[in-house]
């Protein structure tokens, strides 16, 4: 999977997104960007962390930008509006974990 997401992103002017993992709430997003290429402004609806495994991306809010590089992970706020542009053509994975929130909106 994550060597097809590398090859499509060589050719691709929008976000390559495949599934990898989606079991008892908890899913694993590949997602790679091309240079310049931009995930659009979207909210995160529940908890999510990003790790890049190639390349760099820009995580855009509007209050701020930040870098990321191979290796390195952020967690991502909840209900903020941010987008994500590829400074150098990147792949990144996104870990969200619905459970959590489906059982917090019960109580």
């Amino acid at each position: 999977m994550m060597t097809e997401v590398a090859q499509n992103l060589k050719v691709s002017d929008r976000p390559v997104v495949k599934k990898i993992f989606d079991e008892n709430g908890t899913k694993i997003m590949a997602i790679g960007l091309r240079r310049g290429v931009e995930l659009a402004e979207h909210v995160a609806p529940c908890k999510a962390k990003l790790l890049v495994v190639q390349g760099e991306i820009d995580f855009n809010t509007e209050m701020e930008s930040k870098r990321f590089a191979r290796y390195e992970s952020y967690d991502i706020p909840m209900n903020v509006k941010h987008s994500v542009v590829a400074w150098d053509d990147a792949i990144f994975l996104l870990f969200l974990n619905e459970k959590n929130e489906r059982y917090r909106d019960k109580e």
